[in-house]
């Protein structure tokens, strides 16, 4: 398959220079399996690549950045993500290939270190590589050896085993290396119990993302109609617990084409992706779909469709059986009837709410305004259409985070008003379901009934990142951190490039606040505040943070920078309106005024 010449691009940016966790993965023996068996290799290496390695380094919030044939190379802005990735990874690696004749079986040795890197050119550089890569070379098969370094940038070490090799000389390198073997089940000097990284058996789900299908129309502004095709594919397959399924915001970045299929797994974490055109012409629309598995890189099902304008949405119900069919054949045909979503009644309702979509993910104030006048116009044209007021009601719920509403306390109302139309109108539509549970627990405090609404959500729509995000919150608020945690981790799974990122990226750094870890916090909030310096969230979080790990010339900085962001912001008005749960509000508020918040 052809680069698509679009995605090139000819300007020349400058190198970064950063601190990241770098792991470097190279395949034991690789020339001999390959000799024994060379397709056979190549095929249960990719098929490894694609089912367990691409899906726990995204799940790790980690950066797939080299692939060298016979391992790879990702890097962290976490070390304890680079080290829980490079733990489950071995664990599911050994799992996969348990079944394999043990002279036949495919397993990494992994190093890991922490260092200055240079990033250029989708690349990485530098000596912290040079150094991941000599460690990993004393690692035994199966295993992981660590650098002091790395070590000392994680606080709690006591759910490793570790054995302590000393100053290990490595090929090339002036100065020995202090170095830690990784104690694991099955591997050398192994005796000791697994380490923390269970698997989660995410990385065992079929995975799949629907990416923006082609404008084939004469017209180009049909952009949005193309693209927005694939919202209600992708409603259906999240409805199905069977699978994982990335959230539509993080494939837009393969809107203008995809490439290298594996390109897609490495950045999405998937096994299979669907693409597909659509041609709207008079009155009739053509679509034309494949569903590509990454690991061979081949096309397994195609279809196309030639229909009239009114039967779209029984298309995009063929589609997503097709696909069902093909990646997950144990899924009962009651399980996808009941997964389907409830079309509008009105094709102009239904054209008014793509159009607001698109707009909605472009993140600028102008196009997110003009967003809400389509969705009221959806609203009017079918007053029956659920995902208009739930979209609404996500509307108003991002005004008010965003900072951008100028009447916090009536837009409050608009959420809970509009997620109830819609929840009326569909029981189980999981966006309404996750927003008005987000919007009782953040602004009443009625965390037992946002409880409920999220178990709801969740339950119909398993994949739906915004209820594991908004959940997330909730389980913070009450004192359940790390729940909230691993719900925030799990929304990253479902949506790792999403356009909103910030916001879940805040939410994490938030659960990890109110856990006691304000290493993980501070570095969360910041990595948030890289993506939307002005979400006044992640800089109270950041500046509490700070002052609660003892850096309170940072907190200060961080607070004047929320001053000129916020102006009209005092921490009293705050202290009234806190979602989290006592002693933690108390604290919290006690943190933000020695940070230098204005009271």
């Amino acid at each position: 398959m052809k680069h698509d010449p679009d995605l090139v691009n000819t300007s020349t940016p400058e190198f970064e220079r950063r601190v990241r966790a770098v792991v470097v993965a190279d395949v034991v023996g690789y020339t001999r399996l390959m000799e024994a068996a060379e397709e056979e290799t190549h095929a249960r290496y990719r098929t490894l690549r694609v089912a367990v390695v691409d899906p726990i380094i995204v799940l790790h919030r980690g950066e797939l950045v080299k692939n060298t044939g016979d391992g790879f190379v990702a890097v962290f802005e976490s070390p304890l993500d680079a080290l829980r990735s490079a733990v489950e990874l071995q664990q599911e690696i050994a799992a996969q290939e348990a079944r394999q004749a043990p002279e036949r079986r495919i397993c990494f040795r992994i190093g890991i270190h922490w260092d200055p890197v240079i990033l250029d050119f989708n690349d990485v550089y530098g000596r912290g590589v040079n150094i991941a890569v000599r460690l990993q070379t004393v690692a035994p098969a199966g295993g992981i050896v660590v650098s002091s370094v790395l070590l000392g940038q994680i606080g709690n070490l006591r759910d490793w085993k570790l054995d302590d090799l000393g100053e290990v000389r490595l090929k090339n390198l002036a100065r020995p290396v202090h170095a830690f073997a990784v104690l694991l089940p099955g591997v050398d000097r192994s005796a000791a119990a697994a380490g923390p990284a269970k698997s989660s058996g995410w990385a065992r789900l079929p995975s799949i993302a629907v990416l923006p299908f082609k404008n084939l129309s004469a017209n180009p502004e049909d952009r949005y109609f193309a693209e927005g095709f694939v919202e209600d594919i992708i409603v259906t397959l999240g409805n199905i617990p069977e699978l994982l399924v990335v959230a539509r915001g993080s494939t837009l970045a393969f809107r203008r084409g995809v490439g290298d299929p594996a390109r897609v797994g490495e950045k999405l974490g998937v096994q299979y992706y669907l693409t597909g055109g659509v041609r709207r012409s008079g009155d009739r629309i053509r679509v034309a779909v494949e569903l590509i598995d990454v690991a061979t890189a081949s096309v397994m099902w195609a279809e196309r469709y030639d229909v009239d304008p009114e039967d779209v949405f029984s298309v995009q119900d063929d589609i997503a059986i097709g696909i069902v069919g093909q990646i997950a054949t144990y899924v009962r045909q009651t399980e996808i009837k009941r997964a389907l979503r409830m079309p509008p009644q009105n094709l102009n309702a239904y054209d008014h709410t793509l159009r607001a979509l698109d707009l909605l993910y472009r993140l600028d104030f102008a196009s997110f305004s003009r967003a809400r006048t389509l969705l009221e116009k959806a609203r009017e044209e079918d007053d029956t259409y659920a995902a208009a007021y739930a979209f609404s009601a996500y509307w108003h719920m991002f005004n008010i985070n965003e900072g951008w509403s100028s009447d916090p306390d009536a837009e409050i109302d608009e959420v809970i008003r509009l997620s109830n139309c819609a929840i009326e109108r569909d029981p189980a539509n999981a966006l309404a379901l996750a927003v008005q549970g987000h919007g009782r627990s953040m602004f009443f405090r009625e965390y037992d009934a946002a409880m409920d609404l999220f178990d709801r959500a969740l339950a119909a729509s398993p994949n739906n990142s915004w209820a594991w995000i908004f959940s997330s919150a909730t389980y913070g608020f009450v004192g359940n951190a790390p729940a909230g945690v691993a719900r925030a981790e799990r929304a990253i799974r479902l949506s790792p490039l999403d356009q909103q990122a910030f916001f879940n990226l805040c939410l994490l750094g938030q659960n990890h606040y109110l856990n006691g870890s304000f290493d993980d916090a501070i570095r969360w909030c910041r990595k948030a505040l890289s993506l939307n310096p002005r979400f006044g969230n992640a800089e109270r979080v950041l500046a509490a943070s700070l002052v609660a790990a003892g850096r309170a010339e940072e907190a200060h900085h961080v607070a004047h920078q929320h001053a000129q962001n916020l102006p009209r912001f005092k921490v009293s008005d705050y202290a009234r309106r806190c979602p989290f749960t006592e002693p933690q509000a108390s604290i919290y508020v006690e943190r933000l005024k020695a940070a230098g918040l204005p009271d």
